[in-house]
């Protein structure tokens, strides 16, 4: 079957138009943290739905601990919804999802900004694809940390998807 003119103006137009785009462009608050410590390896939160390029490469994120507790937390990044752990229940990954599966980014080291601190990933490098045009992201805490305010979450992300529009 051959391509049609659509998809050969669309595939010339994508030649050399990447960007790096901001996903979403203000940080985002993890949803759905309960009151209470959160438990070692537990699922923290619910999952956060980004939308982002439908395809693209992860170059860089940013955590924001927005209450200074400085443990590391795992952010476990989808291309479809898979099943739900609640928050709090110890993190569990399916054999049906895994396959959804395309990184685990571990936030670790933070800088300290005395009543905030900070993680960053650079140079990323994973490829990845998302059909729906979204990310699901599940956060996990690796030990017992106790949750005043919701950190957000920022991703950097080279775009190869020209429809694509930041928000």
């Amino acid at each position: 079957m051959g391509a049609n003119l659509e998809d050969i103006e669309q595939a010339v137009k994508s030649i050399g138009t990447t960007k790096i785009v901001a996903c979403p462009s203000v940080p985002i608050a993890i949803s759905g943290i309960g009151a209470g410590a959160e438990g070692a390896l537990d699922a923290m939160g619910l999952m956060t739905i980004l939308n982002v390029p439908k395809r693209g490469v992860l170059v860089s994120a940013m955590y924001f601990d927005l209450d200074l507790e400085q443990t590391q937390v795992n952010l476990y990044l989808f291309n479809r919804q898979v099943t739900q752990v609640a928050d709090n229940a110890p993190w569990t990954l399916s054999v049906a999802d895994a396959p959804y599966l395309i990184t685990k980014l571990a936030f670790v080291p933070f800088d300290n900004h005395t009543v905030v601190a900070t993680s960053d990933l650079t140079n990323i490098g994973k490829a990845y694809s998302a059909p729906a045009g979204k990310l699901w992201i599940q956060a996990q805490c690796v030990s017992i940390c106790t949750i005043a305010v919701a950190p957000k979450i920022q991703l950097q992300i080279q775009s190869f998807d020209p429809d694509f529009k930041e928000s």
